[in-house]
């Protein structure tokens, strides 16, 4: 969600660009004046998790080479529409893990600095951002100084980790790759913000104590004696399909899965510019007649939401970090994603194409939005073609 007032948030794709130009405008100046009281700013820039490792006397392990993977098609109605976001979802860079003596994580962004004070631009990159002066944690020039963790520490937190969908697919997916690097033995005790209760829900199902945390939100600047990275599987919405296959083995199998199979509706709510249904009356008369049951997955435990999802024959939902749960979704079921007129993201595509037989449809209306590109899709409301998605309904009976 864009954390602007409803009425404002039709202006973020224009405000967005404004307020990271400044960011990078601003930064400099930031810098000298943190270097006159402290230095807690990053003082220059790591481009990867090696570079940083082999800069501070540290170490690195490839958990995961660079790789291209093939998708089935992405159907649905209109036919052969344009994606909104075009970016490579097929290829992957290569993904490891760091130990960083003396590395920090600052900010509500959780950027990581190494020991010699540079921002791990791999690992720190801020949404809509290009370059590491324009990161929002440049616009403080006086923090306060890290709290020391005695010890080795894992950073699980990162940017986006009060979104249930980040906080799944960036946060918990880490645990996934350190797995893989055997080398390197894990921490003593884990960075991560666990205020929400889907964040402490998945934490305990990762198997992830209470006592093994250090709270990212009560302590926004640690230091430790090694500070241990894993990069999540990736920094934007590919979902590689192998960290979709890694969650459904971790937590499908720490749940009662027990139920009734059904088709659902993941109902996301009435706020405006914020790819609310503006006929969804409509909507769920049509769906209640097809034997649809409404769902509010912000209402539901974690245990709940996988329950759900796993046990639904056909799922309708917006685009939204609720279909994070299509990780759980059983072979065999459909899901049809709404999007905003002339809109089409392929997060949760990509996602779909990693449940062995998930079948995936979108649908939008016809028309070309004022404005293209990821910001623009996600301040957007949906008119659903309803005539349309009664015709996918019928083409699945």
């Amino acid at each position: 969600m864009v954390r602007l007032p409803p009425m404002l948030r039709p202006l973020f794709p224009y405000l967005k660009p404004v307020y990271t130009q400044a960011t990078r405008f601003v930064a400099p100046t930031n810098q000298r004046l943190s270097r006159a009281r402290g230095g807690q700013l990053p003082a220059g820039v790591a481009m990867t998790l090696s570079e940083a490792a082999l800069s501070t006397g540290g170490r690195y392990a490839l958990a995961r080479p660079a790789e291209v993977v093939q998708r089935p098609p992405m159907e649905g109605v209109p036919v052969d529409m344009p994606l909104t976001d075009p970016s490579d979802g097929q290829s992957f860079g290569a993904v490891g893990v760091a130990e960083l003596p003396g590395g920090r994580v600052l900010g509500p962004q959780h950027a990581v600095i190494t020991g010699r004070g540079d921002l791990v631009h791999e690992v720190s990159w801020y949404f809509g951002t290009r370059r590491p002066r324009e990161h929002p944690l440049f616009l403080n020039p006086f923090p306060g100084p890290p709290e020391h963790i005695d010890g080795r520490l894992g950073v699980l937190a990162a940017r986006g980790d009060g979104n249930y969908y980040h906080f799944l697919m960036d946060v918990i997916t880490k645990l996934g790759v350190l797995e893989q690097t055997p080398s390197i033995p894990p921490p003593e005790r884990w960075y991560v913000p666990a205020g929400a209760g889907f964040q402490e829900d998945l934490l305990e199902l990762a198997g992830i104590p209470v006592e093994a945390r250090v709270d990212a939100l009560a302590h926004p600047h640690v230091s430790a004696d090694v500070l241990v990275v894993p990069a999540p599987p990736e920094m934007s919405e590919k979902n590689p399909p192998w960290a979709v296959s890694w969650l459904r083995e971790r937590l499908l199998p720490r749940v009662d899965l027990t139920g009734p199979r059904q088709r659902i509706y993941v109902t996301r709510g009435p706020s405006a510019n914020n790819r609310a249904v503006l006929n969804d009356d409509e909507v769920t008369a049509l769906l209640e007649s097809r034997g649809f049951v409404l769902v509010d997955p912000g209402t539901m435990s974690v245990a709940e939401q996988i329950r759900t999802f796993a046990n639904a024959d056909v799922i309708v939902a917006t685009h939204g970090a609720a279909l994070a749960n299509l990780v759980f979704a059983s072979p065999g079921a459909t899901v049809i994603e709404l999007f905003p007129v002339g809109c089409l993201l392929p997060d949760y595509w990509r996602m779909a194409s990693g449940v062995p037989g998930l079948r995936y449809r979108y649908l939008t209306a016809h028309g070309r939005p004022p404005r293209r590109g990821r910001a623009a899709t996600i301040v957007r409301d949906i008119q659903v073609d309803v005539p349309a998605l009664a015709t996918m309904l019928d083409q699945l009976d």
